[in-house]
């Protein structure tokens, strides 16, 4: 688990992080959202140990962030690329996969896998200064993937990649939730934090604002929307447990198989359903009221 408790950092006299409390889970990912300067960057910063915090404590699964051992099994995309960029793709690759302790038999098999899964095979001989600011993404999400991270921090990990490629870390972060890596993420991107996160803090002036639940483990949140007038609000309330609001009924089911019964049921009682689909929180809605 990574974890941060009554964590502060000031530069000079400005106080960055006033007291953050974090905690991401195996096989969870959780956004981090907020305003320009609220210290989302500062924050993974001390989290990955490239800053020393003026208070409070960090350890990811009990031991200190910058251990070595943890570091090994530490995978992190930055914004933007600062790599050296006179090496070919691949020849990176085997470098960042030997320092994080990849065994010399698998390096190449690796390698080769990551550079055909990120869709950049054919620039595998080509020096880094030769690529263009999506494939450098994408290089730098094979770096950060090729040593199967326990623990994987992604800052603003689209920026710069065209649609496939945002469609490709979105399954790649999937994928890394599935194995049980702890993920967090750093973005602006309100949509893709929807379609990925477990949970999403909100940071605003250096102190965790807000925080959501957008899947819970135990059970699934779904809105169903309903034609106005169509319906018995008690029958519906009888039925999913649940009061509409209006003409949404936003109700907890056990797994996806339990949400056609309850559509059914609703259809029988004769509301006029318009809509399905899972309830996340309206993090649009958080973001203005909280920034």
């Amino acid at each position: 688990m990574i974890r941060a408790r009554d964590l502060r950092k000031s530069f000079g006299t400005q106080e960055v992080l006033k007291g953050v409390d974090l905690d991401v889970a195996p096989g969870e990912v959780v956004g981090l959202i907020g305003p320009n300067g609220a210290g989302k960057t500062t924050l993974m910063s001390c989290l990955l140990g490239f800053l020393h915090p003026g208070a409070g404590t960090i350890s990811i699964d009990g031991q200190a962030n910058d251990d070595l051992d943890v570091r090994r099994r530490t995978g992190f995309v930055p914004e933007r690329m600062n790599f050296s960029r006179a090496e070919t793709g691949r020849a990176f690759l085997r470098y960042m996969a030997l320092l994080a302790g990849v065994p010399r038999s698998v390096v190449d098999q690796r390698a080769e896998s990551m550079l055909v899964r990120l869709g950049i095979r054919d620039a595998a001989e080509k020096r880094l200064s030769q690529y263009s600011r999506g494939m450098l993404q994408r290089i730098g999400m094979c770096q950060a993937l090729i040593h199967e991270p326990t623990y994987l921090f992604l800052d603003e990990p689209t920026s710069g990649l065209d649609p496939n490629g945002v469609l490709l870390v979105r399954d790649l972060i999937a994928e890394q939730k599935s194995r049980g890596a702890a993920v967090l993420l750093n973005s602006h991107q309100l949509a893709e934090i929807e379609k990925v996160c477990d949970r999403v803090l909100f940071l605003s002036g250096g102190v965790i604002t807000h925080h959501e639940t957008l899947r819970h483990a135990d059970h699934i949140v779904v809105a169903i929307t309903m034609l106005p007038g169509s319906f018995d609000p008690t029958v519906v309330a009888n039925l999913a447990n649940a009061t509409p609001n209006g003409n949404v009924l936003i109700a907890d089911v056990a797994t996806d198989a339990d949400i056609a019964p309850l559509v059914r049921a609703l259809a029988a009682s004769g509301a006029g359903i318009i809509d399905v689909r899972r309830h996340t929180a309206d993090l649009e809605g958080i973001f203005r009221g909280e920034a």
